[in-house]
C-alpha cells in the first residue's frame, strides 16, 4: 500500500513540474524560448472533476486550419458580390532562447505552408476560380534583451539599441482577384492574374515585447511580382488567359510596409494587420505605385478534443496600378467564417519514446 502511494506521488509530482520542452525535440526551456515571466505548461491545461485534462491556451500559429466563409469583393462596376470562401493551411511556431540575464536572446519562428483561400463559384473569367494562395511563407523574429549597437573602435563602443529586428518573406503566391482590370478606353474587362514571385522585407520593432505574437514592425524590401494579362479587346478569344501579356514588377529595395501583430497570452485571440506601399520599376520602363493592405481577427470559441474552432474576420485590398491599354485595378474583399484546426503545439503530456534500435545485438560466445 505504502509503495503504491509513493508511486502515485511522484508520478503526480512528474506532471505538474514537467516543462514544457520535453515534447519539442527533447530540448530545454531555454531552448524554446520559455522565459520566465511566461506561464508553465500546467498552466496550458486544466483538469475537470472527474480527472480528465483538456487544453485551455493554443498558439494559433500552430495548426492545420481548414475553414468557410462567407465573403464580399468588390467587382471591376464597382458592385459588391458574395461568395463563398474554402480555407485552408499549415502554420508552425517554433521558440528559441539563448543565455541567461541581460545576454539573453530569444528568437521567433513562424512559418506558414500553402495557405489560402479559394472561391470556387466566382469565377471571374472562364472556368477560373477566385483565390489567392502562398506555397511558402516565413518570418523570423529577434528579441534581445539588452539589444546594442557595438562600433569597432579603440576601445570598442557600445551603443544602446532599441529595437527587435526580424526577417519577413514569401515565394510563390498567386492571385486571381475578382474584380478585372478594365480597359481605359471602353471599359471593358479582361482576365488577369498576380504571381507574386517573392518578396523579403527586414523590419524593426520599436515595441520589444516580451510576449510571443506581438510586434511592431516597420519594414523596407524587395518584391518580384509578374502580373499575367489576357489579350487585347478584339485580338484574342474573349473570358481567355490562353495567350497572355505579361508586366514584370520589380521593387529593388522600394517596398516600405507597417505590420502589427497582437495575441493575448493565453492564444485564444489574435490581431494580425499589414500594409505596404511599393514604388516598383515595371518592364514598361517607367516607374508606378502600388498598394497592399491585410488585415485578420480570429477568436478561439471552443476546443473539441483539445482542437480548436476559431471565428474569423478577413478582410485584404489591393492597388494594381494602371498597365499596358488598362485602368488601375483596386480590389477589395471581406470575409467572415469559421475554421477547425489541429493544434501543433508540442504536448507535454507526450512523453517522447526513443527510437528503437536497428542494430542486431552482438552475440555473446558461450564460456
Amino acid at each position: 500500500m505504502i509503495r503504491r502511494s509513493l508511486t502515485a506521488a511522484i508520478a503526480a509530482m512528474a506532471m505538474t513540474t514537467a516543462p514544457m520542452a520535453v515534447a519539442d525535440e527533447g530540448g530545454s526551456g531555454a531552448e524554446l524560448g520559455l522565459s520566465e515571466r511566461s506561464p508553465r505548461a500546467s498552466d496550458d491545461f486544466r483538469h475537470s472533476p472527474k480527472g480528465r485534462t483538456f487544453r485551455v491556451r493554443f498558439d494559433p500559429e500552430s495548426r492545420i486550419r481548414l475553414g468557410a466563409a462567407a465573403s464580399g469583393a468588390r467587382k471591376e462596376n464597382g458592385r459588391i458580390t458574395p461568395a463563398l470562401e474554402l480555407h485552408a493551411g499549415i502554420s508552425v511556431r517554433r521558440r528559441y532562447a539563448f543565455g541567461e540575464g541581460p545576454s539573453r536572446v530569444e528568437w521567433q519562428f513562424d512559418q506558414r505552408v500553402l495557405s489560402g483561400f479559394v472561391a470556387p463559384f466566382a469565377r471571374p473569367f472562364g472556368d477560373m476560380p477566385s483565390f489567392d494562395a502562398v506555397l511558402y511563407g516565413a518570418a523570423a523574429h529577434r528579441h534581445d534583451l539588452a539589444p546594442r549597437i557595438v562600433l569597432p573602435s579603440s576601445p570598442p563602443l557600445s551603443i544602446p539599441f532599441p529595437f527587435d529586428i526580424g526577417f519577413d518573406g514569401e515565394i510563390g503566391r498567386v492571385t486571381v482577384p475578382r474584380a478585372l482590370p478594365t480597359g481605359a478606353a471602353d471599359g471593358g474587362a479582361i482576365p488577369f492574374l498576380r504571381v507574386s514571385v517573392a518578396r523579403a522585407t527586414a523590419f524593426l520593432d520599436p515595441w520589444r515585447s516580451n510576449h510571443p505574437g506581438r510586434s511592431l514592425e516597420i519594414g523596407v524590401g524587395v518584391r518580384y511580382d509578374l502580373d499575367v494579362y489576357g489579350p487585347q479587346r478584339g485580338t484574342g478569344p474573349e473570358g481567355s488567359i490562353a495567350r497572355p501579356r505579361l508586366v514584370h514588377r520589380v521593387a529593388p529595395g522600394t517596398a516600405g510596409s507597417l505590420r502589427f501583430r497582437f495575441e493575448t497570452q493565453d492564444g485564444l485571440l489574435s490581431l494580425d494587420t499589414r500594409a505596404e506601399v511599393t514604388p516598383h520599376w515595371t518592364s514598361e520602363r517607367t516607374w508606378k505605385l502600388g498598394a497592399l493592405g491585410y488585415g485578420r481577427v480570429e477568436r478561439t470559441i471552443l476546443a473539441i478534443n483539445d482542437e480548436p474552432i476559431s471565428l474569423f474576420l478577413e478582410g485584404s485590398y489591393r492597388l494594381v496600378p494602371p498597365a499596358l491599354e488598362l485602368a488601375a485595378l483596386h480590389d477589395a474583399r471581406a470575409s467572415l467564417g469559421i475554421a477547425f484546426g489541429l493544434d501543433l503545439t508540442p504536448d507535454p503530456r507526450v512523453k517522447k519514446i526513443q527510437p528503437r534500435s536497428r542494430r542486431i545485438p552482438a552475440t555473446v560466445p558461450a564460456p
